[in-house]
């Protein structure tokens, strides 16, 4: 998708890197921490039982529920980030989401973000895992408000996770209780299968029709894709790379998952990005996470459907780890083509990156 494409800022640090290298620098340090470590904790195929309490007000949830499904975990980026797929069903109806957690070194702080067919837009939270009592504890905005939650690992094959909101009355109350239930064996291999949803189409599906412009524009782009690399920064030749990115929709067509692959400095890169459009503030929205970083990457924008181009804003964490700008630009040339042209920083020190993209095969 055309949001999507404005996520691959792992160019930032890549590109630092490669200046360093030419100047005989050391390599980036491994940003794995301890705290990356805890996550494989998760990884697996789990039968998921959830009940949920009646909240008045909150539509789709007036009265109290029960879903039982399957979540597929894995962990991704060398172990940086878990992704979690979940399939069930709730009110009679089919649901699917994916979640994403990974660990901010600079932040200090866990970040877990889920999208669903369910939601008008993704949910952002923060987290913790306390130590002492191997609790990890949640906590951010939900369609009912402010909530948190707590998981506890009761052995290695089940946790139980209890969510609480806060009633109007200012009294904290428990909405949500999900037991998760660890399945091997053949059972594991059926209930991990991908959803036919989860593979990538080399043509447009017919439904993308019938879709919104940027929902369309984000169908189109289902698919695998070379990709010329271009890093241009000041006082330096241009850096260039070849890479491939696979995408395809998750979350019912409502979401896309991206795969970007690739050598960069000599050995194999991998990042990932989720995008869709955000009802709320009736924007797209992209989250790129990559093996070079453990911070994820928000970027938020509009789609012309006119000029088949998509302009994106956000920020990213420089060399120094702190906050700067970010840019972007990507406009479709046909079916089979697009560009990308992303801008880092501002001022005399910007530096531009430029991937031209070509649909394998094409």
């Amino acid at each position: 998708m055309h949001a999507r494409r404005h996520t691959l800022l792992f160019v930032l640090p890549l590109a630092t890197a490669l200046a360093a290298q030419e100047q005989a620098a050391p390599a980036m340090p491994n940003p794995k921490t301890p705290q990356h470590e805890r996550l494989a904790a998760f990884a697996g195929t789990w039968r998921t039982e959830t009940k949920m309490a009646a909240m008045p007000g909150v539509p789709g949830m007036e009265a109290a529920s029960e879903m039982v499904g399957v979540e597929r975990a894995e962990l991704v980026c060398n172990g940086l980030w878990l992704k979690v797929a979940g399939d069930g069903t709730y009110q009679g109806q089919a649901c699917s989401g994916l979640w994403l957690l990974g660990y901010d070194s600079i932040a200090k702080t866990y970040q877990c973000l889920a999208a669903s067919n369910m939601d008008d837009a993704p949910c952002c939270v923060d987290g913790r895992h306390d130590e002492a009592t191997k609790v990890w504890h949640f906590h951010g905005n939900s369609p009912m408000g402010p909530f948190r939650s707590e998981l506890v690992f009761e052995t290695p094959d089940r946790s139980v996770e209890v969510g609480f909101t806060k009633r109007d009355d200012g009294k904290e109350t428990e909405f949500l209780r999900i037991v998760r239930t660890r399945v091997t064996g053949a059972a594991a291999a059926s209930a991990g299968t991908a959803p036919a949803e989860t593979v990538a189409s080399e043509t447009v599906p017919s439904e993308t029709k019938k879709l919104a412009p940027p929902l369309a524009a984000m169908h189109a782009d289902f698919g695998t894709w070379d990709a010329d690399f271009t890093m241009e920064m000041p006082g330096a030749p241009p850096m260039q790379s070849k890479c491939r990115e696979v995408v395809g929709p998750v979350c019912g067509g409502k979401w896309s998952w991206s795969t970007f692959t690739g050598a960069m400095m000599g050995a194999p890169f991998e990042g990932h990005c989720l995008v869709g459009f955000d009802a709320k503030t009736e924007q797209m929205v992209s989250f790129w996470i990559d093996s070079m970083s453990g911070a994820w990457m928000r970027t938020d924008g509009a789609y012309d459907a006119g000029k088949r181009t998509c302009t994106m804003s956000g920020t990213c964490y420089d060399q120094q780890g702190q906050r700067q700008k970010v840019a972007s630009t990507a406009t479709s040339v046909g079916k089979d083509a697009r560009t990308l042209r992303t801008v880092f920083g501002e001022g005399a020190g910007q530096s531009v990156m430029t991937i031209v993209y070509r649909r394998a095969g094409k």
